[in-house]
């Protein structure tokens, strides 16, 4: 084998080293070696503090000499080498190196010389049986890569809640990092998109460019080194993936030393969370240092690997510490790197630092939680979860407990931090659409700007929200609220500008259904309704004051008067036929000179109308035949009033317009009137999927319309309700139909609610806000102020329907009845003139007969009228205050009397 000069020169140092110290060691001073790369000095440094520390320990009875080899390069040969060096100097325990190896030779030699090798940094984790034989000697203080994943996926999925994230990563060991992420959505593309840096190295810009543009990306977890962070942030800033409402986790331990802070502005509003190793806070009763020196400044950064080197070395020196001190007597480490018998104390030293607890050590460890597992994998620590823009702490992540809010220590209390430009506040994009009641413009809107020219439900919904969240807020206008399009499964409206982020809040008459909330989130409901059917009302037909002659027909009326004539002659004749109706004029006389028939036309009208008036006479017939005629008659009048009264109590209150359509039943199985909803809305989706037969058989329909009889808008749809006057039905929302029902009162609702449905704000998926949102609207709802809107917007308004447009019940107005009470003011209009008529005729009579005046007459016939006391009437009255006029009037008209008696008898 060819040997270089230098690997020859290498090697007689190394043989003159091995006879110098061959012969013993002394067991007051035990020799570690450490290997590092030549650009870490911060790691060196720290070393190097950390056995100072343990060396001034007071009661430390072994001294520790620190030996270290430097790697110019990754070579595994001379890596080996410098190890084998390292061995031959009878070092006790080998620190390193960092993560850069690429191979796993130091812990190979390590366990084949029974040497302690301590590693600090992040490496993939040991999988299969035989490795775990072959690092058996190795422990590694840095936080196991397994353990890791699973806090970053609590921290994620649990506390942060995001289902939908872009993994950003650059190595290996950062994807490790990433891997229990990867499986929150079993690498769905839709939820969760995995890039590589490397494949953008060229240019970040294209990166960022398909974040922002095409997957609309608000939430974004990054691995990277924090060399590379500052740049890539800095770019990401032309894309305004730094602005409100984006988040960001940065994966790497040590994000915060990326120098963030210097490119830290008012642009960076996007909220950046990172985590790293919680140290140990520190004792506010210790002394502090005057003095501050290079190695307490790279400690206090917390900067992962210098401060996991002390922690190794503090770790390794006392568990040194306590075997050798129960060893007795101390037996060196061998100096062979070949030997095939391994040191004896290394075994026990590895496994009490597997077990020491930390509580027994001195000093004490930097980082929190410091426990190995039995394969020298540390898979108890505890991180913590801050802002690296301004290195302010927020939670603490522990494996047992998982996250808790941390509680700041009195000196990061009074620390000045730089000023937080993610807590500023929010202006959220409120995305909706015009809608009645929800979203409106005013009507005086051309004096006013911004927001306050609208109004409705959903303007004052948001207005209450803001107050008591705080956030100011602006409007997004769309066409609707969001269709599902199966070809394209793409989504438009609202639902598709809270996908790609362009707006923060959804809200409209927007129902909470299960396809839209695998892509959108939604608050709890503020809004509870159904389905229901909106129908034409018909105006009522004019009201008849004479409806009292519907109940028959015209016909029937004129056969009946026709039928009371012509009983009423028979009547007549037919009693002058009968012997038994002919009676003496004067009862007392048994032997009369002449009889007396009291059916005349006048009477036996008085009997017909009596009789289908059912108000009786005073007088009814004697023969048997006339009373046949009279019962036939009674019976006529009998079947004629009832069935007139039946037939008015029904026209009479056939003016109450009812639908022969009265539910969803009533609607399918007819064929008249054809119905529909709007076209891609949650109604649709509600018939188009329910498995109920009803609802299937009504969509069936609905589809098989011609015209169509989908609408593109509901306001389309109940225009088309009117517009075909009783033609067509509209299934709607019950808050949209009792809105339009209260306002127009050609419209009403047929049937019961169908189903129940949710109207709640829409956020997108994982929405860090969406909680405030839904507490914020119990708060409302609970105050009633929820009730009050609704009020507001659906009860207040200024139109009035006209009474006559429906009867409430069954009572009449005076229109239907105000004939009967004009044909009462006929009759006694009538009766009343002609009253007035035999007055006057009967002055006449009086005036002629009494030889008086008509003047007189008259006023005295009418004053006597007047005395409602006097109810007795005399003969005379005419001039009843000239007493021998009085007599002689008296007399004359009792002689002509007698004269008129004897000129009929004779």
């Amino acid at each position: 084998m060819h040997l270089c000069p230098g690997h020859i020169y290498l090697f007689i140092i190394v043989f003159f080293k091995t006879i110098l110290a061959f012969g013993g060691g002394d067991r007051n001073e035990i020799s570690v070696g450490a290997i590092f790369y030549e650009n870490e000095k911060d790691i060196e440094l720290s070393f190097d503090q950390a056995f100072r520390d343990v060396n001034n320990m007071k009661f430390g009875d072994v001294r520790f000499i620190p030996i270290k080899r430097y790697m110019p390069t990754n070579d595994s040969f001379l890596l080996q080498q410098l190890t084998c060096e390292l061995i031959s100097d009878g070092v006790a325990a080998i620190f390193g190196p960092s993560s850069k190896a690429a191979s796993d030779i130091v812990a190979q030699i390590a366990n084949t010389t029974g040497i302690p090798h301590i590693e600090y940094d992040l490496k993939l984790d040991t999988a299969t049986q035989q490795e775990h034989l072959n690092h058996k000697m190795s422990v590694n203080v840095a936080p196991s890569l397994t353990v890791l994943s699973r806090a970053y996926f609590e921290i994620i999925k649990s506390n942060y809640e995001w289902r939908t994230f872009t993994l950003i990563y650059e190595t290996p060991e950062g994807l490790a990092r990433l891997q229990d992420l990867m499986n929150i959505q079993a690498l769905n593309s839709d939820y969760v998109k995995l890039r590589n840096l490397a494949d953008y190295a060229g240019d970040y810009r294209v990166l960022w460019k398909e974040v922002d543009e095409t997957f609309h990306e608000h939430r974004i977890i990054l691995d990277c080194d924090p060399k590379t962070l500052k740049e890539l942030l800095k770019v990401s800033v032309d894309f305004k993936l730094q602005g409100p409402f984006r988040n960001w986790f940065l994966t790497h331990l040590d994000s915060h030393s990326s120098g963030l802070k210097d490119i830290y502005n008012e642009d960076f509003k996007a909220n950046i969370t990172s985590v790293r190793l919680k140290t140990v806070d520190p004792n506010p009763f210790d002394r502090k240092k005057t003095r501050i020196t290079e190695v307490d400044q790279i400690l206090g950064n917390q900067t992962m690997l210098p401060i996991l080197i002390y922690d190794a070395v503090v770790l390794f020196s006392n568990s040194a510490r306590r075997v050798i001190a129960a060893m007795e007597p101390y037996q060196p480490p061998n100096r062979y790197c070949g030997s095939m018998s391994p040191w004896v104390l290394g075994p026990f030293i590895v496994n009490e630092m597997k077990t020491i607890s930390e509580d027994d050590v001195e000093p004490n460890f930097k980082t929190e939680n410091m426990r190995l597992d039995e394969y020298g994998q540390r898979t108890n620590f505890n991180l913590e979860i801050y802002k690296p823009t301004v290195n302010e702490p927020m939670m603490v992540w522990t494996p047992d407990n998982g996250i808790k809010k941390r509680r700041l220590s009195l000196e990061l209390e009074n620390t000045a931090s730089t000023q937080d430009f993610s807590e500023q506040r929010r202006v959220y994009t409120v995305v909706t659409h015009y809608e009645e009641p929800y979203f409106m413009m005013k009507e005086d809107h051309e004096n006013f700007r911004g927001r306050e020219k609208y109004e409705g439900y959903a303007v004052d919904l948001i207005s209450k929200l803001s107050e008591i969240m705080e956030f100011d807020y602006e409007f997004m206008i769309v066409n609707g609220n969001g269709k599902y399009n199966p070809e394209t499964k793409q989504w438009d409206g609202i639902i598709r500008k809270l996908i790609d982020h362009h707006a923060q809040i959804g809200v409209c008459d927007l129902t909470i259904t299960q396809l839209r909330r695998s892509v959108v989130d939604f608050t709890v409901p503020f809004m509870q309704l159904g389905i229901s059917i909106l129908h034409y009302k018909k105006p009522p037909e004019p009201k008849n004051p004479f409806a009292f002659l519907e109940p028959f027909a015209f016909e029937v009326w004129i056969y009946m008067i026709f039928a009371q004539l012509v009983i009423t002659l028979a009547f007549v004749f037919i009693a002058r036929l009968s012997y038994r109706e002919w009676l003496p004029p004067n009862p007392a006389i048994k032997d009369p000179d002449e009889l007396e028939n009291i059916w005349n036309v006048n009477n036996s009208t008085w009997l017909m109308v009596g009789s289908i008036m059912q108000q009786g006479c005073d007088i009814l017939p004697r023969g048997p035949h006339m009373r046949i005629l009279t019962g036939m008659w009674w019976f006529f009048a009998l079947m004629m009033l009832s069935t007139y009264t039946a037939n008015l109590a029904a026209f009479l209150t056939s003016n109450k317009w009812q639908s022969s359509i009265k539910s969803l039943q009533d609607l399918i199985e007819q064929d008249e009137v054809s119905f529909g909803s709007m076209r891609g809305g949650s109604t649709s989706l509600f018939f188009s999927e329910s498995n109920d037969t009803d609802y299937q058989r009504a969509w069936n329909k609905m589809k098989d319309f011609e015209p169509s009889a989908f609408t593109s808008t509901n306001k389309e749809g109940v225009t088309r309700v009117e517009k075909e006057a009783g033609d067509y039905a509209f299934l709607m929302e019950t808050t949209s139909l009792t809105y339009n029902v209260e306002r127009n009162c050609n419209l009403t609702q047929i049937g019961g609610t169908i189903g129940e449905k949710h109207y709640g704000l829409a956020v997108p998926l994982g929405a860090d806000y969406r909680t405030n949102l839904s507490v914020s609207i119990l708060q409302l709802s609970e105050k009633g102020e929820l009730y009050k809107l609704k009020n507001k917007w659906w009860k207040k308004h200024n139109i009035t329907c006209e009474a006559a447009h429906e009867v409430d019940g069954d009572e009449l107005s005076i229109i239907e009845l105000g004939g009967v009470f004009l044909v009462l003011a006929g009759g006694v209009l009538t009766g009343v003139i002609l009253g007035i008529v035999e007055f006057l005729w009967n002055v006449q009579h009086v005036a002629v007969e009494e030889r008086v005046t008509p003047w007189e007459a008259l006023k005295a016939e009418f004053i006597f009228a007047l005395k409602f006391w006097v109810r007795k009437k005399p003969m005379r009255i005419s001039s009843s205050s000239d007493k021998s006029t009085s007599r002689r009037s008296s007399d004359s008209r009792r002689s002509s009397k007698e004269k008129s008696r004897s000129k009929t008898a004779s």
